[in-house]
């Protein structure tokens, strides 16, 4: 799969979430693949792949705003055919991204279960066809819809070349106008490309700085030109620049992890403070509020707060947040940080062991979430991650055992290339877990785990 074009200028990287319902008889050959796709574009669409598109539309043509009040009919049209190809044009390069992150998600997952170990990449894609069920599967709520509704979504199969216009915006799930008002255009018709302003510009090539900082030799076509590793090596030291002095001592290690600042809080420049454990261990804002969504409830504790990514996104969709940490350095930079994003009067700090505090506590919340330390960066050198004896302080089955003392539906924030085997056997004999694999662009970042009636989603053939 050729995935350089997606490695380039990404601001605002694309957020994808595959969920699966996961049994201990996990049955591979009745996977429903398609229902699992079709639902994750659905859901993009839906959380963010309008708003991008807008973000986008407006950053491309900022006088449209201003002449909103001042459009003829002939006018409106021309905004109209502009969108529209804006629209398509967009979808296309969305489709792209979220076919490649998929195809990556079968690969991560049949990895994650220890499937393909011994065998060549040609044997593991050959397997991956054959997975795909030789029965009817049952069909998912959306594959159930009207046919006018089915068409609203582009699965796989579908070519949107085949389609007119609108039709391929109704096939990207987009709307086929913009506003109830358009705005004025200039008669000449517009062929010059966007252009992206000085701070994506940056940016963007701070990202192409983090994709190839590993390898000197490596060159990157981007905006049209070569960056070679000169002009890498530039870039990486304007980077260092504006770092914090005990992120510049540690060579170029720290570089990617500045880079990704905005994505981890959107409000970092307003004072977010981190210490440097924090800057690899919290979890990006995307993820956090995508979580939060789904544990939303009267009481949850956050187990492991530690810098109050999670916390503060639960803040906003849950009555009270217990945030407990360890570390005491920690907590108040979650508490500063909370008050960054107007949450901290919701949020209940709590200096202890969260096993103390699991054993003695009398608090009884409706979900409790764990995202304990995963040993720092060199998790990621494990092919396989043990969430038994790679997690610290104590495995995930221990951690398990104390959470469900305190409450039924339990939430686990885990490595990318935890051990599914393991994972799954966390919900106990007969149970159900759903997992979440959730990848920004086409890289998979973490899954989340849960565990319990209350937060488990129904299967992809049920009703809601």
């Amino acid at each position: 799969m050729n995935t350089h074009y997606l490695t380039t200028s990404r601001t605002n990287p694309q957020f994808y979430i595959f969920r699966q319902l996961f049994c201990n008889d996990l049955d591979w050959e009745h996977c429903d693949w398609e229902g699992i796709q079709n639902v994750a574009w659905e859901d993009f669409w839906q959380r963010e792949g309008h708003e991008i598109l807008e973000q986008k539309w407006h950053k491309r043509f900022p006088e449209y705003r201003d002449l909103i009040d001042v459009v003829s009919s002939e006018e409106q049209g021309l905004w109209q055919e502009l969108w529209e190809k804006h629209a398509r044009d967009s979808s296309t390069k969305f489709w792209y991204i979220f076919i490649c992150a998929f195809e990556n998600y079968q690969h991560d997952l049949a990895k994650s279960f220890g499937l393909h170990e011994d065998k060549n990449p040609e044997d593991v894609e050959e397997d991956l066809q054959n997975l795909s069920l030789q029965k009817n599967p049952t069909k998912s709520k959306q594959q159930r819809t009207s046919k006018k509704e089915d068409e609203l979504y582009l699965t796989a199969n579908d070519n949107p070349e085949d389609c007119d216009e609108e039709q391929q915006l109704r096939l990207f799930g987009l709307p086929t106008a913009f506003a109830s008002k358009a705005d004025t255009i200039t008669r000449k018709e517009r062929r010059t490309q966007y252009k992206p302003s000085s701070s994506d510009s940056e940016d963007s090539e701070e990202l192409v700085i983090m994709e190839n900082g590993e390898n000197e030799a490596r060159h990157v076509v981007q905006s049209g030109f070569i960056k070679k590793s000169n002009r890498r090596q530039r870039k990486i030291k304007k980077c260092k620049a504006k770092m914090p002095e005990f992120m510049q001592e540690d060579n170029n290690k720290m570089v990617k992890y500045w880079i990704k600042r905005f994505s981890l809080f959107s409000r970092f420049d307003q004072g977010i403070r981190l210490d440097r454990e924090s800057w690899f261990s919290v979890t990006p804002e995307k993820i956090a509020k995508q979580t939060a969504r789904r544990l939303a409830c009267d009481v949850i504790i956050d187990a492991f707060c530690g810098c109050g990514g999670n916390a503060i996104q639960f803040a906003n969709t849950c009555g009270r947040v217990i945030a407990v940490d360890i570390d005491a350095k920690k907590l108040a930079m979650a508490k500063h940080n909370a008050g960054i994003y107007g949450v901290a009067h919701k949020i209940e700090f709590i200096n202890a062991d969260f096993l103390q505090f699991a054993a003695t506590t009398k608090l009884r919340p409706n979900v409790v979430f764990l995202s304990p330390p995963w040993g720092g960066p060199d998790y990621q050198k494990q092919a396989t991650f043990d969430i038994e004896t790679s997690l610290l302080p104590v495995g995930a089955s221990n951690l398990m055992l104390l959470s469900r003392r305190l409450a039924s539906d339990v939430a686990f924030f885990l490595p990318r290339n935890a051990n599914m085997k393991q994972v799954v056997a966390l919900s106990g004999a007969g149970q159900q877990c759903e997992v979440e694999h959730n990848y920004l662009d086409t890289r998979m970042v973490a899954l989340t785990a849960y565990y319990g009636k209350g937060i488990i989603k129904p299967s992809l053939g049920e009703d809601e």
